[in-house]
């Protein structure tokens, strides 16, 4: 879910960020597989605890939107896919420590991540809510200052709330930070709507409510990679373009969201 806002999305689109996002132009495979961490496989990072992106299942087999779409895409540059589960506050070490080609996790284009890594073409455009018991205060975002946020320090969305001024009550993971306001120990949690549609579903009657605030933006995901693997990058966007394409991503999107979420809000 990391990381925001539509304007970051619109320079992207319209090729202005200098390079850091790779194009889809064609790229040859002997020129791209030089930047792979291990010959005819991509390795990918990702948390695996975060439904309904990565997860394991009753069975304990690792699924997912990013696990299937990873898959998808491997598939399509006739690589082996081979994921690497990794807690969210260390994922970007273990990109800089090469022990993985790309991460898979919700990632954004935040300003600074976007002058130290190269990113392929977002797969996922959501809105961003602040979910918060029924009957808060809490209406908009300048009314998150001073307030107790339910958020991983170093994800987007907790460098969002620190930036409002709200005092960060650290949670692991999207869930925890649910248990955390629903039970008064935070005030509220910041995330994507589409993280929310999912709990909301299967918590119907749930004393929490999401509101969603124009404030943060249009939330991105997009594949994020060492800065200098940036043909492997570019195979990565041809992959997820011919994904589009013939449908997967739409296909993938509608099974774990219920809705499109490939494509941007104009």
């Amino acid at each position: 879910m990391n990381k925001i806002m539509k304007t970051s999305v619109a320079l992207v689109a319209a090729g202005m960020i200098g390079g850091v996002v790779a194009s889809a132009t064609t790229v040859s495979a002997a020129s791209y597989k030089s930047e792979l961490k291990t010959k005819g496989k991509l390795t990918v990072g990702l948390e695996g605890t975060y439904a309904p992106f990565s997860y394991r299942s009753d069975s304990g087999k690792l699924t997912g939107f990013e696990v299937e779409l990873v898959k998808a895409v491997a598939k399509k540059m006739k690589l082996k896919p081979v994921f690497v589960q990794t807690k969210f506050d260390s994922l970007v070490a273990g990109l800089d420590a090469k022990k993985y080609d790309v991460v898979f996790n919700n990632m954004s284009i935040t300003p600074e991540r976007k002058k130290a890594y190269a990113f392929a073409q977002e797969y996922l455009f959501t809105e961003s809510v602040m979910i918060t018991k029924k009957g808060s205060k809490i209406k908009d975002y300048s009314d998150l200052k001073g307030k107790k946020a339910a958020q991983t320090s170093s994800s987007d969305f907790g460098q969002v709330a620190t930036k409002a001024g709200a005092t960060i009550v650290s949670a692991p993971g999207f869930a925890e930070a649910l248990d955390l306001v629903d039970s008064g120990k935070a005030d509220v949690t910041l995330n994507s709507q589409d993280s929310w549609g999912v709990y909301k579903k299967a918590h119907p009657k749930t004393d929490l409510q999401a509101k969603v605030t124009k404030a943060l933006g249009e939330t991105t995901a997009a594949p994020m990679l060492d800065k200098k693997d940036k043909k492997l990058a570019a195979a990565i966007t041809k992959a997820e373009k011919s994904l589009q394409k013939d449908g997967t991503m739409k296909k993938l999107s509608e099974k774990y969201f219920g809705s499109d979420l490939t494509t941007e809000k104009k």
